[in-house]
């Protein structure tokens, strides 16, 4: 929590260490990462944030006092490892964790919060350990408790500012509800942060000698003072770096692919009644180059852990990428499935579900998965009630904005006998 990734603290190392400001400060300092980037060197560091975790890592550092209690009385047994300092850090780290889902009631949180009781002695000790060497010779000489665009106004001048303010208008407060319900303690006074708190924050941070700002959307009122750009996969959002002063660096995720060398279906090939449909399993990489040339560039794109490619008299059709499902036990998703392009029949796409929904596809997924795959799940991505391409073969379990999800029974014949279903109502042809 309130960490930064790595190519981002390269960029931080790599910016700071142009500059001749003696002093640093650093607003919303969340995990201490950016303190943590900067130790050992001859910056004294001033930190700021309004969260409990956060504040109990700053007032350590800077030598605060700070009294903190336990208020939730099924949790009272936290008491003995509250005392000032590593401890009490150590504590509120793995409560970050164990406070996941503190006021749900379904088995998985229960058990999760039973096993931190059982096993918490050795827990936080090792937790200790680690918290000792991650704070140790941190340079941190003062720590402010408040408001971060009061902190940016107020701060001198002629010194060093960064922050990465948070993105989302309550981030803070939907985080560390749990902490708040558990623990008493003298929360600071701030102001929500929004655009107009933001513009004000900029407008202060442009005064200073030296700054660093970063977000995931750009930053009006910044432009032309953008140095980097960090993307760290195909799904995250790109993470926009704006400095007084730097070097310009990119960093973007890097997609391996491999070439299937498959003989592939086109407008000219037929099949017939008899034709054979078969699966041949293909790796991450061969599945990358399918989904880059035929998939909706849109969709952005994961690791499936099996891929299969749909043939049929030898001949490449289409693709499919299954994992296991993260919602109900026993069931498998439906990641990815398409057609290559161009091809003779409109509704290919249903032979593809139908060999989805085959025996051996779920034999093939369970010995992936090494369990039962009795359900598959997937989501088709659209504004409308439903999808047709799922329609006769998958039903719908519910509707979100923008998205259906469906499910199937799995095995639900075998790979020919999808096959002959499809011939006998799909197989039109676009001619």
């Amino acid at each position: 929590m309130g960490s930064i990734n790595q190519d981002l603290r390269c960029l931080v190392s790599e910016t700071t260490r142009y500059w001749e400001s003696d002093h640093i400060y650093i607003g919303c300092s969340g995990n201490f990462t950016i303190e943590r980037i900067l130790k050992g060197r001859d910056f004294k560091l001033h930190g700021n944030d309004v969260s409990l975790y956060t504040n109990a890592i700053g007032n350590y550092l800077a030598g605060n006092e700070m009294e903190l209690s336990v208020k939730e009385e099924s949790l009272k047994w936290l008491e003995p490892y509250m005392n000032n300092g590593i401890e009490r850090i150590a504590t509120l780290l793995l409560c970050t964790t164990m406070l996941d889902g503190y006021h749900r009631t379904e088995p998985f949180f229960t058990r999760k919060r039973e096993a931190y009781h059982d096993q918490w002695e050795r827990l936080h000790s090792e937790t200790c350990g680690k918290v000792t060497k991650g704070l140790e010779n941190m340079n941190v000489v003062e720590y402010w408790p408040g408001d971060v665009v009061e902190w940016a106004v107020n701060s001198p001048k002629d010194q060093a500012f960064i922050s990465f303010p948070p993105t989302y208008k309550g981030g803070y407060e939907r985080l560390y509800k749990a902490f708040n319900d558990v623990f008493d303690w003298q929360e600071p006074e701030y102001e929500m942060f929004d655009s107009d708190r933001l513009k004000v924050m900029i407008d202060a941070v442009k005064e200073k000698n030296e700054w660093m700002m970063a977000r995931d959307e750009p930053i009006e009122g910044l432009e032309g003072f953008e140095v980097g750009t960090v993307q760290t996969s195909l799904r995250s959002k790109p993470v926009i770096v704006y400095a007084s002063k730097s070097h310009k660096r990119i960093t973007m995720p890097h997609q391996k692919t491999e070439v299937l060398k498959v003989n592939r279906a086109d407008e000219n090939t037929e099949f017939n009644e008899d034709s054979v449909v078969s699966l041949s399993k293909i790796t991450q990489a061969q599945m990358n180059t399918l989904r880059s040339l035929y998939l909706n560039p849109g969709i952005a794109p994961a690791a499936a852990a099996v891929n299969f490619a749909v043939l049929v008299d030898g001949h490449l059709i289409g693709a499919m990428g299954l994992s296991k499902s993260q919602f109900s036990k026993g069931e498998g998703y439906v990641m990815s499935d398409f057609v290559i392009r161009p091809v003779k029949y409109k509704r290919l796409s249903k032979l593809i579900l139908a060999c989805v929904l085959s025996k051996e596809v779920k034999m093939l997924l369970e010995q992936a998965l090494n369990g039962r795959i009795k359900a598959l799940s997937t989501t088709a991505f659209t504004d409308k009630p439903v999808s047709m391409k799922y329609r006769g073969l998958f039903e719908v379990h519910s509707r979100k904005e923008g998205r259906v999800n469906y499910t199937a029974p799995a095995g639900k014949w075998s790979l020919q006998e999808g096959y002959k279903w499809w011939w006998n109502k799909h197989s039109k042809s676009l001619n």
